[in-house]
């Protein structure tokens, strides 16, 4: 009993290590598209339109190839024509053969005359049920023929189509990706525009001749306190000055009348 369920344990276990793992992969496999989504924003338009240029120059290398596997197939589609051709005439050859020999055999005379020799009818009667026999499997056989080259002529009239739909589409990519490009072009030097007209230059100037002013004013303002400061002490000297002179005035004043009155009492 202890050891089945250790053994349920186990189990149990070891599923929720492989579905945490499987979790785990799932994570890392969004991750990793993320990044590389990531990584495809991240590249510049030019780069993608110079990656795009390489590839259409690679396809009129494929268009070459898809020629000669057309050509080749074409001078197979047309030796199997004229295969076909002849075994066709060589089977109504035949077909006149057995039916002139069929004919001699419809006389009912106990031999048959060929190549001015007398052969006995049992013979001629299976020698005329051989050849019946092959004609049958060579007229399968054309029949055949005549199938594949019906499939044959169909492919590479498909073959044909998708060559000058190749055509087609390069042209038209090659005319696509001038136009991306010159739109491209135009983005850049309109991106280029406004930033010389919004970001560099213009604000730039706004905001040195803004810093000039401020500081023009401060420095008038400064100047002017200063003035201010100075005008203000020189009052007060020039005030001070008049005070000791009255008070010099009146104390040799004081000293003078004090003397000459105390002159007149002696």
């Amino acid at each position: 009993m202890c050891k089945k369920l250790g053994v349920t344990a186990l189990v149990i276990v070891a599923a929720l290590f492989v579905l945490h793992k499987l979790d785990l992969l799932n994570y890392a496999k969004v991750g990793w598209h993320n990044m590389k989504d990531g990584v495809k924003k991240s590249i510049p338009p030019e780069v993608k339109i110079q990656r795009l240029r390489d590839e259409i120059v690679k396809l009129p290398a494929a268009e070459r190839q898809t020629r000669s596997q057309i050509a080749s197939e074409m001078v197979e589609v047309k030796k199997l024509r004229e295969q076909i051709t002849e075994a066709k005439a060589n089977l109504d050859k035949r077909e006149v053969a057995l039916k002139d020999l069929k004919g001699e055999l419809e006389k009912g005379t106990a031999f048959v005359t060929l190549d001015n020799q007398k052969i006995p009818r049992e013979k001629v009667e299976a020698s005329l049920a051989r050849q019946w026999k092959s004609f049958k499997t060579a007229k399968e056989a054309v029949k055949s023929q005549e199938d594949l080259l019906k499939s044959r002529e169909e492919a590479l009239e498909v073959a044909k189509a998708k060559l000058d739909t190749m055509q087609d589409k390069r042209k038209e990519m090659e005319a696509k990706v001038e136009k991306m490009d010159l739109e491209l072009r135009k983005l850049r030097l309109a991106q280029t525009r406004h930033d010389v007209a919004i970001d560099d230059s213009k604000l730039a100037e706004v905001t040195k001749l803004a810093d000039e002013i401020d500081t023009q004013i401060k420095t008038q303002v400064t100047e002017l306190n200063l003035q201010k400061g100075a005008d203000t002490d020189e009052a007060v000297r020039q005030a001070l000055d008049r005070q000791a002179q009255t008070n010099q005035a009146m104390k040799e004043m004081d000293e003078f009348f004090g003397s000459t009155k105390v002159s007149k009492k002696d």
